[in-house]
């Protein structure tokens, strides 16, 4: 039978077709694109649902695959649930990540060298198992979320996120009702944070908890807070403005296993929307880098965010600004990193990186063999790109 053959053809390059399949979803939904941790959730659910498929279709392409959604589609659901979303945004997801595995199913047909009868047949056994697959785990997945759904509604909880997402969105709801409807005075300053964790160990309690001390530690009361998500949190900080130095040392209290990004100290309605947008691009710029830092404020990454926002262009400022020093080990690029963000100083980036002042000039002198301008007058390009290569890997 030449289904099973199609199905392996499809399994060779299965990694490219779960990253085209994730690529197209989250290129056309922004709903789900633009949220870091949505966006992490949507892999693995396209990851789950493309590898059973195709996995079924090898071993007995007869038989319908069977539609228990996988638990990352799940956590996917749960976490829309969660915020407020409407479900458009995920079926729609389901229907785009079809029509690619569809595509690819088409292609291998042709590949085969199929025609008349056999082609028929494979193409019938393919949309008929594809697409029952896709409408059983919708049916199963809108089941779970209108029993989550039936959960939250009429409570404060659905309340606050309602509220939350309303002023996130920009809509014309006064401060004053919005902090009436949160029981959150609105017209203090505000902190945006976000915590979240990849480890499916950590509940929302815990990462609950590692606000309340990070807020305590910045000498405020208990933050406000929604859950974005089964191992995420959005949290509000109020009445503080921080310096660095005092942020700084209130990080080194977060527990293993937590992340977390913080915005700018702004006030109003505007500056709770504000800072957490802050928060939320240093939130994406830390799941790029998961062996970066667990924790950063806005403003350390506020250069790099701003620079990387056209990817092909800051990929492209990359390449030619730091040359062979691209491909350089890790230590090196740490060290011209740091050399640069101390104003050239080898004596504080030796303190820093706990080693001795001419260690870190004669790495120095290697990174700027293979720089192509080399450092001097080149200083602040070169280190914008080593930063763009620390946090988006481009």
């Amino acid at each position: 039978m030449p289904a099973p053959n199609l199905a392996r053809r499809m399994h060779a390059r299965l990694e490219g077709l779960i990253a085209g399949t994730n690529a197209t979803i989250l290129d056309s939904l922004a709903a789900l694109g633009s949220d870091p941790v949505l966006a992490a959730y949507t892999r693995e659910s396209t990851s789950a649902n493309v590898t059973r498929w195709v996995t079924a279709m090898m071993a007995r392409p007869d038989l319908p695959v069977g539609v228990d959604v996988p638990p990352q589609a799940l956590d996917l659901a749960r976490d829309i649930v969660r915020r407020g979303m409407d479900r458009d945004a995920l079926l729609s997801s389901y229907r785009l990540g079809q029509n690619v595995v569809w595509g690819m199913w088409m292609r291998c047909a042709r590949e085969e060298g199929l025609d008349g009868d056999d082609l028929v047949a494979v193409l019938d056994a393919g949309s008929r198992s594809l697409f029952g697959y896709v409408d059983g785990i919708l049916a199963a997945i809108a089941r779970q979320m209108e029993q989550e759904r039936d959960e939250l509604i009429g409570g404060a909880l659905a309340r606050h996120r309602e509220t939350v997402t309303l002023i996130l969105q920009g809509a014309p709801i006064s401060e004053a009702r919005a902090s009436a409807r949160l029981g959150y005075e609105l017209r203090r300053p505000h902190v945006a944070a976000i915590a979240w964790s990849d480890e499916t160990t950590l509940d929302q309690g815990e990462l609950e908890n590692a606000l309340v001390s990070l807020a305590q530690a910045l000498r405020s009361s208990r933050p406000f807070s929604v859950p974005a998500g089964a191992r995420a949190l959005w949290a509000w900080i109020s009445g503080v403005t921080p310096g660095a130095d005092e942020v700084r040392a209130a990080s080194g209290l977060l527990p293993a296993g937590v992340r977390v990004t913080l915005g700018s100290p702004l006030p109003g309605i505007t500056g709770f929307r504000d800072s957490h947008m802050e928060a939320l691009a240093a939130q994406r710029l830390l799941m790029r880098a998961p062996d970066g830092p667990r924790f950063t404020t806005y403003a350390d990454v506020q250069v790099v965010s701003l620079a990387s926002q056209d990817e092909a262009r800051a990929a492209a400022f990359v390449r030619a600004t730091l040359g062979n020093l691209r491909s350089a080990d890790s230590e090196l690029l740490k060290t011209v990193r740091v050399y640069l963000q101390q104003d050239s100083s080898a004596a504080r980036a030796a303190a820093l990186l706990y080693t001795h002042r001419n260690t870190v000039l004669k790495r120095v002198d290697r990174a700027d063999a293979l720089l192509p301008r080399g450092l001097a007058g080149n200083g602040f390009e070169v280190r914008l790109a080593l930063e763009l290569l620390r946090w988006r890997g481009v």
